[in-house]
């Protein structure tokens, strides 16, 4: 009868979806443990499990790093996920994230620039340091809070040499968005940002204002390029 047909076609649907999820969940497992590992292989070769974010890094791996911390402070990270990070003493929130530079231990922070200036000749530690992340957040972080520090603070900062304006420079904001996507594309297989993480998230955000962009045709072909590269 119809009503039977229209039952088995409704069936035959639900069979496909779940399919369609067992495969898809099946994949993001994969995905997911692949970059652990390089996550491992990247305390092997550095000392810790801190991977930064940036285009002169491994900066898939530091964005997949910055949503592992997304996903558990919003309660959707699996428990077998946070404690397969811990095994590899990961740090929850990023080494190189300092607010107030004063509320580390300050001397020995102090020691710790010193032996790299012994090390390398000067105190320009980047942000992005991957032998010792806190010590690069660190300095980030005395250089922006100059005027809070006190003249004493300031003093023993001078008298070590350090440098008050760094050398580098950071990577475009489009590149950097773009980099964050591209590691969200790594691990889910798909673009959709705002359906893991939330339309409001800053990615999601980003992603809808390019796909903006794309329909007005305002993307210059070299962002076209880069953004087919995760499936747009």
């Amino acid at each position: 009868s119809l009503r039977q047909e229209g039952e088995r076609a409704v069936a035959e649907r639900l069979a496909r979806r779940e399919a369609f999820a067992a495969r898809a969940t099946e994949v993001s497992d994969l995905a997911w443990e692949a970059m652990r590992a390089r996550l491992a292989r990247y305390k092997e070769d550095w000392g810790n499990a801190d991977a930064p974010l940036g285009p002169d890094v491994d900066g898939d791996l530091g964005r997949w790093c910055k949503v592992q911390r997304q996903l558990r402070d919003a309660g959707r990270l699996a428990m077998a996920r946070v404690d397969a990070l811990d095994l590899l003493c990961f740090s929850w929130v990023a080494p190189s994230d300092v607010d107030d530079p004063t509320r580390a231990d300050w001397a020995g922070m102090l020691a710790r620039l010193a032996a790299y200036r012994d090390e390398h000749g000067d105190c320009d530690v980047k942000k992005k340091y991957q032998r010792d992340p806190a010590l690069g957040g660190w300095v980030a972080a005395v250089r922006r809070c100059r005027s809070e520090l006190g003249a004493a603070r300031v003093a023993e900062l001078d008298q070590i040499g350090f440098v008050w304006q760094s050398s580098r420079s950071c990577g475009s904001a489009w590149m950097s968005s773009f980099r964050e996507l591209r590691a969200f594309h790594a691990v889910h297989g798909h673009s959709d940002v705002g359906a893991v993480l939330g339309d409001g998230h800053e990615l999601a955000r980003w992603s809808e204002a390019m796909r903006a962009a794309q329909a007005k045709e305002a993307l210059s072909p070299k962002r076209m390029a880069h953004l087919r590269e995760v499936g747009w």
